[in-house]
């Protein structure tokens, strides 16, 4: 018997769960018939980051592991590792990346960071950050070495945001930029400092709320040739708006997904538009001009791009706010990996990374099942053949889209 705690980090709720073995298998008649029922993941939101408040928290993370690394999919679903992800979206980790970096913006101090790093490079077979390879550097939104105050609760998102950006790329070099705050201007800040660096791929692992005005900070956003990703947000995010950094005609918006083995396709894998992941219009932002006209006029459209996010399918971290081993979901988690593609692909600073995306339709997974049930049955909520909001164009098939 193994007990599996899930917890709401920073918050009152707990629930101890028990269950005969870390991984349960079910049986059912469909193509993946046999799979592995992952730990379950529940909200990862500290007190200061509430949908109403300054802060959108996006995060779902799951306990129970502890000092082992959960087993490796095999058939089916379970939580993924990175060999997973790079296996499942055709990624040559092992080969590209070297001289690029990605940077990850997070609100308050994670001490931890970077020996959970390290337990988590060193349990999926990557190279250590160490004088010989200095892979990991943290700084805070002003570019020096001491950093904000600590918060337990949000440093989880700093250690899934590190480890999904090395999942996707090993060979990149990993900055770690820790905002005063979760404020929209202290992530602008952030995200100015990350560019500031040089970074590659900048990924903010949380969102704030748009509002009328939101467009004074969007050049914090837009630092071409670095490429700004963001997560899509929770299903129709509050009362129809969308988040931000993501709506911004300069952002990445990455959708999540639900993915798993199913050797009946020829990917090998199965993929689905995630029933919680966010889409829509924006109330405020403009469209890009890299991005066709659609449902939603004149105004920007999320997503662009997807990977996985799935509860059902989450993907395995390590993180001392987890005491040790667990599993996170949620859209951070695909924004942090599709982070680490820009990093394997290198940059183009000739294209616009949006304008790249929307044009390398070979090269992205077409998700054509799926919705997050937020509109009725139209593309912006539906997944369909070709565009459409929950997935975007679709998933990383190399790296040839970005």
């Amino acid at each position: 018997m193994r007990t599996h705690r899930w917890t709401t980090l920073g918050g009152v709720v707990a629930m101890l769960l028990t269950t005969i073995a870390p991984l349960t298998l079910l049986t059912t008649t469909s193509a993946a018939a046999a799979f592995t029922a992952p730990p379950a993941t529940s909200s990862a939101c500290p007190k200061d980051a509430k949908d109403t408040g300054p802060a959108t928290c996006l995060l779902r993370a799951g306990t129970g592991g502890g000092d082992q690394p959960l087993p490796r999919v095999t058939a089916g679903r379970g939580p993924l590792t990175a060999r997973d992800l790079q296996e499942a979206y055709r990624l040559p980790s092992d080969w590209l990346g070297g001289g690029q970096s990605v940077a990850v913006v997070t609100p308050y101090d994670n001490p931890e960071a970077g020996d959970e790093l390290a337990e988590y490079r060193k349990a999926n077979g990557m190279p250590p950050c160490d004088a010989d390879f200095p892979c990991f550097k943290k700084i805070n939104q002003r570019g020096g070495d001491t950093p904000p105050a600590p918060s337990p609760a949000w440093a989880v998102h700093s250690s899934v945001g590190l480890q999904l950006a090395a999942a996707a790329c090993p060979n990149c070099k990993l900055l770690l930029v820790q905002a005063d705050d979760p404020s929209l201007a202290s992530m602008a800040a952030a995200v100015d400092q990350a560019a500031a660096q040089g970074a590659t791929a900048v990924v903010p692992m949380w969102g704030v709320a748009e509002y009328d005005g939101q467009n004074a900070l969007a050049a914090h956003f837009d630092h071409a040739p670095t490429t700004v990703v963001a997560p899509s947000g929770v299903g129709f995010n509050s009362g129809g708006r969308q988040i931000l950094p993501t709506a911004y005609p300069s952002v990445i918006a990455v959708g999540g997904t639900q993915l798993y083995r199913d050797p009946a396709t020829t990917r090998g894998w199965n993929e689905s538009a995630w029933r919680d992941t966010a889409s829509g219009c924006s109330m405020y932002a403009p469209r890009p001009a890299w991005q066709p006209a659609g449902s939603c006029g004149s105004r920007r459209t999320v997503a662009d791009v997807a990977a996985v996010a799935s509860s059902d399918t989450p993907v395995q971290v390590y993180s001392t706010s987890l005491g040790g081993w667990g599993t996170a979901a949620g859209t951070p988690v695909a924004a942090a990996f599709i982070a680490g593609v820009y990093g394997l692909a290198g940059t183009d600073s000739s294209t616009p990374a949006g304008k790249r995306l929307y044009a390398a339709s070979p090269y992205l997974n077409d998700i054509t099942a799926g919705s997050n049930g937020a509109c009725g049955g139209g593309k912006i909520c539906t997944a369909v053949r070709g565009y459409d909001g929950p997935s975007g164009m679709g998933t990383p098939n190399g790296t040839g889209a970005f």
